[in-house]
């Protein structure tokens, strides 16, 4: 399958949960799901006071609870960027602090996840490359044709959930419902990305086990001439 960059021009599907989620057919992925409990409810209390001042700022006030959600709609193109970008940061930023109780640092969870992310590889999605860090993962997926990617991480999130909480006898949440996404936009991008995801247990500090970490050598053949 050939490597399809955003493209401005084609169909585009977009919904919003907790974040904005944009879906074109063909595109690759960068996702980001994490543990229920990896980001502490004072920080997320925190982020929502910032995101009304940041709109207050460029004269959007906002009311309390998810309101911002809507009012981000009313910027322009640029300072939504803009907004996202800052705040997405803040995100990840947060994640690498690995808090929580960082339940991936148990190795057989991380198996579980690895094992779910290679059996779904070829069947409904292309699988590059990941990391499964103590309190969240990155991968970089492609969906196959007609497969929406929200299907594939429900499968995913699903299928580890069960198996993890009946590796560590516990019960309720695993991963927080909603996932971070972004539609790489080029080849030059998609390199960062793959940085980013080996470079991530280093930058942050931290051990992974020995599978917790991969990297897809078929999207190699992306970059040659």
């Amino acid at each position: 399958m050939p490597f399809q960059p955003f493209d401005e021009h084609r169909a585009v599907r977009v919904y919003v949960r907790n974040l904005p989620h944009w879906r074109q057919e063909g595109a690759t992925y960068f996702v980001t799901f994490r543990l229920g409990d990896s980001i502490p409810a004072n920080v997320l209390r925190q982020w929502e006071y910032e995101k009304q001042k940041w709109l207050a700022a460029r004269g959007i006030e906002c009311g309390q609870g998810d309101d911002w959600k809507t009012q981000v709609g009313n910027l322009t193109a640029r300072e939504q960027f803009l907004f996202h970008k800052h705040f997405n940061r803040l995100f990840h930023i947060s994640l690498d602090q690995c808090q929580g109780a960082c339940l991936l640092r148990h190795s057989d969870c991380v198996r579980e996840v690895r094992s779910k992310l290679r059996e779904i590889d070829a069947t409904t999605c292309e699988v590059g490359d990941f990391v499964v860090m103590p309190n969240h993962v990155h991968v970089l997926l492609t969906p196959w044709p007609g497969q929406k990617l929200e299907s594939v991480m429900k499968a995913i999130k699903g299928a580890t959930a069960r198996k993890c909480n009946a590796l560590l006898n516990r019960t309720g949440s695993f991963w927080q419902a909603d996932s971070y996404d972004h539609i790489v936009r080029s080849l030059e991008q998609l390199q960062w990305y793959r940085g980013y995801i080996a470079a991530n247990p280093e930058k942050a500090g931290v051990a992974v086990p020995d599978d917790g970490a991969y990297r897809a050598e078929w999207m190699d053949e992306w970059f040659k001439p």
